[in-house]
């Protein structure tokens, strides 16, 4: 059990704040917060056996320690998305860093990218036209699992909006900007 699996519970409980928080980095902070409404140690196998025999009076508490800390989770919610960003820009701007040092690219980037894309695409190929036993079953859904998500990293790696922000940005510096005018919008 991880502090991620605990926020998952959280969510699907209605608890959004604490279920956001609770990720590697910033679940042991928020962890602690949710151990000491339950009366447990904090850490995640504690707080997951603590909540698989919770009450509805448990999670009115929670509902409350969420309200009571709504601002400091909100925070501790921003920052763990601006290290995730930061991190998919490290991963672009490593890729730049090779490019400028070396002039050439890194192909192993790209060969990874398409044998993802590849791999998916045949593996919904064989779901969909190919005959599976039944015995083969589990391990090749739960392959197609680990392959969508791949897939879904792929994209969001040469596509995802940081990608698209990174390309606005270089044609606005790249652009030419307009004659200037004395007129403003709508006046003259």
């Amino acid at each position: 059990m991880t502090w991620k699996d605990i926020g998952q519970t959280l969510i699907g409980q209605g608890l959004p704040l604490l279920g956001n928080v609770l990720l590697p980095g910033v679940g042991g902070t928020a962890g602690t917060l949710v151990a000491k409404a339950l009366g447990c140690t904090p850490d995640p196998e504690a707080v997951s056996k603590a909540l698989a025999s919770a009450d509805p009076a448990t999670y009115a508490k929670l509902k409350e320690l969420e309200d009571q800390h709504q601002e400091a989770l909100i925070n501790l919610g921003i920052e763990s998305d601006k290290a995730y960003l930061a991190d998919v820009q490290n991963a672009r701007q490593r890729e730049t860093d090779i490019v400028t040092k070396t002039g050439k690219k890194d192909w192993n980037l790209y060969l990874l990218a398409w044998t993802v894309i590849v791999g998916f695409f045949l593996l919904v190929w064989e779901m969909t036209f190919a005959s599976i036993p039944s015995a083969n079953l589990g391990p090749v859904n739960q392959l197609y699992g680990a392959m969508a998500v791949g897939f879904g990293t792929v994209l969001a790696y040469f596509f995802g909006s940081s990608k698209e922000s990174s390309d606005k940005n270089q044609m606005l510096y790249n652009s030419v900007p307009a004659a200037s005018s004395n007129t403003v919008q709508g006046k003259s």
